[in-house]
This record gives structure tokens, C-alpha cells and sequence, in this order.
């Protein structure tokens, strides 16, 4: 699992990096809603970096010169006295965050003291605007804004003051800006925003960026209510901010409200995109498009490429013989012989049956005994050879468990070693 996140920082960094740093110019020049739909890159890119491309499959291996299979100890007691612990400690904060996310919403609802709008006509009947259909309407002595609340079965919920704090118009706009949440389905996305920073909460950038992202979320649905409005209803509408940011609802991580990520410093920024509305040219547009494109294939080529990266490494200690290794695991180098720096080798008789499986493993010189014969025997067992349609049996193989590359242990040729070259 480690391994999996720390081999997508690369990319992950790279996209936020590149979104962080242009988002001022993406927002004047392709507009707030456009910006948005922009964070779309970073989980396709993080999908597509780990997505297999069969064209650039590795396909052959190209040492010439067989080599002994030289063990050492370092990745073992590197995951026993580091790896552990920090797979503990991520695991900690990343359940703790979402242990939190799932209280406080269930907290936040039973606090909230639901009441459906169906038996209050009067406030029913004030509402000016039509509803989907699947978006049921609540009232709330609790809430101080309206809100989206619910994930298999969304509620809009209002304040009771609701109709008096706002006019006819400021209320038509504020339920258009909660419907336009619920028709893009936000809080779905905002749900995989929040584990993606559960699972990254190391990254400072990606901190930065669920905050981005939530502030362009609000911006956008701004956007898309006033797009066709005149001047008046925007300045109606940029009241209710102001309005709305003298309250104080209360904070829950599943909450999408009106007010939600509105501290004064964001009620002024979503009041000065109304007042700029930047709207986007055909020409911006397809220019983000393009980079958005290559932008993916690019990571997409990485991935692939870093995945090959590997595949050939495990290829250039591979032997030449007709019948080729794909995979190969490496032993785990016994605790207690690192601990004693116990050194040796194992030579390994074996079969690889017609779909390149190892079967029939056995050991057939071991020095010293019985010390490194267990790890040997579970590695290759988990081999692979690629697939010729033939049995083969009575395959050799010998691996040296050395401490270090630069061990002094002298060396023991257990099996005749055959180097092959081109003729």
C-alpha cells in the first residue's frame, strides 16, 4: 500500500502543482466554472498514470550474460524498522479522519431536528422556485443557511428564519445555487476530494488544494445561477453573501451549504467573480482542452513507462535462456541471518509448466543448511515464465544471500554457470 501512494506522488504533485500555480490565470481566462471542472484531471491522471497501456508492454530481455541472484537483507530490515511503523502511523490518521467525517455527520443530522416542509404549507408554497423531483425539502431550527445534507438521499434544508432574512429574489437564487450542487451530484465529488486528502493527509499541496477545490465549487455554482441574470439580481444576489456571512452555521465535513467556505474573505472573493464574470472564448477553451489532453496521455505514457522501468530491472539479472523469467519475487533475507550477518547460497531444482507456473520446487545445495532454504523456496515458487506451451523440468537456479553488495563472502559456484553470447 505504501509502496501504491508514495509511487503516485510523483504525478500527484505535479498536476496539483500545476493547478495551484495557473488557477489565477485559469480563472480569468477560461471563467470559475470551467476552473472547476479543471480538478477533473487529478483523479483521471491518477487513474490513467496506473492504467496498463498493452502497446507499451515490455516484451523481451536483453542481457546476454547469465548472473547470480544476489539477495541482501535491506529491504527486510528496512520494512521491519521503518516501513511498519509508518504504515501504522498513516493508517491512524488516515481512519481518524474519516472515523471523524462520519461522526460529525451523523452527529450534525440528529442535531439538526428534521422537519419536513410537506406539513408546513405556508412555508412550502413561499418556496419560488420547482425542485427535482428526488430532492426533498426540510426545515431546520439548527441550521443557520441552507444546505445539501444526505449522501444516498440528499435533503435540502432551510433555516426557519429563511424567508426573513432574505427577499423573494435573494431566496430564488440562494435555492438555485443548492439545486445546481445537487444536479452536478458535488457532494459525490466533494466524498472522493476528502478521501483522496485521507489518504495523502501527509501532502501539504493536497490540503491546499481541497480547500481550492471546495472555493471553486461555491464559485462555479455562482456562475451558473447568474449566467443569465441582469446587473440587479447580481447585486441581489452578492446581499445575500454578505447577509449569510454574518451567521455562523455549524461545521461538518459532509455539509454542502450555501454558507459553507464562507468566511468573509470568501463571500468577498465569490462578490468580486460576480461582479468580474469572466466568460470563456471558444479559443481558451479548446487551448485548456488540448492541454488538458496531453496533459493525461503524458501521465498516462509515465506511468506505463515507470511501470516498464521496473520490468526491465527485473529483466537485466535474468539468464538467456529460451525459456524467459517475466516476473520474479525476490526472497525475503531471514531476519535473524541479517541480525548475525549470517551470509550463503541455495541452489533450487524446479519445473515451469506450459502457462510459465513454477511447480516442484526443491532444494538441492544449501549453505548453510537450512538457513536460507524456506525464503528460497517460497520466492520461487512465485516466478513466472513466460508461457511456450512446453513442460520443462529439471530447471536450476542458484541464489546468493549476500548482506551487501560489497560483501566480502567468498564466492560458491554450486552449479555450473554458462555464458552465452551472440554469434
Amino acid at each position: 500500500m505504501m509502496d501504491w501512494l508514495i509511487s503516485l506522488l510523483v504525478p500527484l504533485t505535479f498536476l496539483l502543482f500545476i493547478l495551484l500555480l495557473c488557477h489565477r490565470f485559469f480563472m480569468s481566462t477560461i471563467g470559475v466554472k470551467n476552473t472547476y471542472t479543471l480538478w477533473l484531471v487529478i483523479p483521471l491522471g491518477l487513474i490513467l498514470f496506473n492504467l496498463p497501456l498493452s502497446w507499451l508492454a515490455a516484451t523481451s530481455i536483453t542481457n546476454n550474460e547469465i548472473q547470480q541472484f544476489i539477495v541482501t537483507p535491506t529491504q527486510v530490515l528496512q520494512q521491519s524498522l521503518t516501513e511498519n511503523w509508518l504504515i501504522v502511523l498513516w493508517l491512524i490518521i488516515s481512519s481518524t479522519m474519516v472515523g471523524y467525517w462520519l461522526i460529525s455527520h451523523f452527529l450534525f443530522k440528529e442535531q439538526l431536528n428534521l422537519q419536513s416542509l410537506t406539513s408546513i404549507t405556508g412555508m412550502k408554497n413561499s418556496i419560488s422556485i420547482e425542485l427535482p423531483i428526488s430532492l426533498e425539502l426540510y426545515q431546520s431550527s439548527h441550521a443557520y443557511s441552507p444546505m445539501l445534507l444526505g449522501v444516498f438521499k440528499q435533503r435540502l434544508i432551510l433555516p426557519e428564519d429563511f424567508t426573513q432574512l432574505y427577499n423573494d429574489e435573494q431566496q430564488q437564487l440562494i435555492l438555485e445555487h443548492e439545486v445546481c450542487h445537487f444536479q452536478r451530484n458535488d457532494i459525490y465529488w466533494n466524498i472522493v476530494a476528502f478521501f483522496l486528502l485521507a489518504l495523502f493527509w501527509f501532502h501539504p499541496l493536497v490540503w491546499i488544494a481541497y480547500f481550492r477545490f471546495r472555493r471553486d465549487q461555491e464559485l462555479s455554482c455562482d456562475h451558473i445561477v447568474l449566467a443569465k441574470k441582469q446587473c440587479t439580481s447580481r447585486l441581489n444576489y452578492s446581499k445575500a453573501l454578505l447577509i449569510t456571512a454574518e451567521t455562523a452555521p455549524p461545521l461538518a465535513f459532509a455539509q454542502l451549504s450555501f454558507k459553507k467556505y464562507g468566511d468573509k474573505e470568501i463571500m468577498f472573493e465569490r462578490i468580486k467573480e460576480i461582479k468580474l464574470n469572466t466568460k470563456a472564448s471558444k479559443l481558451s477553451l479548446s487551448l485548456m482542452s488540448a492541454l488538458s489532453i496531453c496533459l493525461l496521455s503524458g501521465l498516462s505514457y509515465a506511468g506505463n513507462m515507470s511501470a516498464n522501468d521496473k520490468v526491465n530491472k527485473v529483466q537485466q539479472q535474468q539468464q538467456q535462456f529460451d525459456l524467459m523469467p517475466i516476473y520474479r519475487i525476490e526472497p525475503k533475507y531471514p531476519l535473524k541471518a541479517a541480525q548475525e550477518n549470517t551470509e550463503g547460497s541455495v541452489v533450487l531444482k524446479f519445473d515451469v509448466n506450459l502457462a510459465g507456473k513454477v511447480e516442484n520446487v526443491s532444494v538441492i545445495k544449501a549453505i548453510p543448511k537450512q538457513t536460507f532454504n524456506k525464503v528460497a523456496t517460497t520466492a520461487l515458487l512465485q516466478w513466472q515464465y513466460a508461457a511456450k506451451g512446453k513442460y520443462y523440468k529439471n530447471l536450476l537456479v542458484q541464489l546468493d544471500f549476500r548482506m551487501d553488495e560489497n560483501s566480502t563472502f567468498e564466492d560458491i559456484v554450486l552449479i555450473e554457470k554458462i555464458k552465452v553470447t551472440q554469434q
